[in-house]
């Protein structure tokens, strides 16, 4: 489970410099803790796209962008995830945060349905307002 759980938008290059602490006060960003931030991706994924777990691992989503040996591990959010977040209406981005919620519980690591929800608003919010074009989103756990 990751302890600090951090979206951000940044180019590869600034991504890259974020590994080791974290995106830094210039870059866009959000910050959460206490969840699995990897599972929660592959998940959210699923969900939204229709991909099974399995094709999504099969497929090495999500990408891990750079990592340190038992440290940090920072990871992109496919394009598909992104577009998903970003062109869903209000109503399946809460359904969405319900079904994690209970997820979450059945795995053992329940997630409270408002902060599941306040989760996935406020990265909707970073992903449709705050990334220029050309610009990723990614997430940085440790």
């Amino acid at each position: 489970m990751s302890n600090i759980v951090k979206f951000f938008v940044a180019a590869p290059s600034d991504a890259t410099d974020a590994l080791t602490h974290g995106p830094g006060a210039s870059l866009r960003s959000i910050v959460f803790g206490n969840f699995d931030a990897e599972e929660a991706l592959l998940n959210w994924e699923a969900h939204l796209t229709g991909s099974t777990f399995d094709d999504l691992l099969d497929r090495d989503i999500p990408e891990v962008f750079a990592e340190e040996e038992d440290g940090a591990t920072v990871f992109l959010l496919s394009d598909g995830l992104l577009a998903e977040l970003a062109g869903s209406p209000s109503s399946r981005i809460g359904e969405t945060a319900n079904w994690w919620a209970a997820k979450t519980a059945e795995d053992g690591f329940p997630i409270d349905a408002f902060v599941a929800l306040r989760i996935l608003e406020d990265l909707v919010r970073l992903i449709r307002e705050e990334r220029p074009s050309g610009e990723s989103v990614y997430c940085w756990t440790a």
